[in-house]
């Protein structure tokens, strides 16, 4: 297996970071478009709904695979919610509640637990070869 992990500041713009980040170390892996985007969305939530995004706030995000799998991670700093998915139809003039409906949309499962420093969201992707 491998393993590659990286800690971000808990700003805005690092969001295009971990993007960049998880399509470097997945390089060619058939599931790197999708991972890339899983990661974008937990990104985005810990910075804007946890308190890594306060000042002097990171997240970090940890990526793992194998030939047949990929599990993306980002733990941040903890909030007083925990994610969730939104019931129902997502009003299309909403600018927020979309990113874990299409989470799930791309990934074999996902799941979040609380770490000593916070919260850790993860999602597994699996390839099309994959049983």
């Amino acid at each position: 297996m491998n393993r590659w992990s990286r800690v971000f500041p808990g700003h805005p713009a690092e969001v295009a970071q971990a993007r960049a980040f998880t399509r470097a170390v997945l390089d060619r892996h058939s599931v790197v478009e999708a991972a890339v985007l899983v990661v974008s969305e937990f990104a985005t939530n810990a910075v804007v709904h946890s308190l890594s995004g306060l000042w002097c706030g990171s997240f970090v995000v940890i990526v793992e695979s194998e030939a047949s799998w990929v599990r993306v991670s980002v733990v941040d700093l903890g909030a007083e919610t925990v994610p969730r998915l939104t019931p129902g139809d997502i009003d299309p003039e909403q600018e927020s509640g979309r990113g874990l409906a299409l989470v799930t949309s791309l990934v074999k499962g996902w799941g979040f637990e609380p770490v000593s420093v916070g919260l850790r969201v993860w999602a597994e992707l699996v390839t099309d070869t994959a049983v």
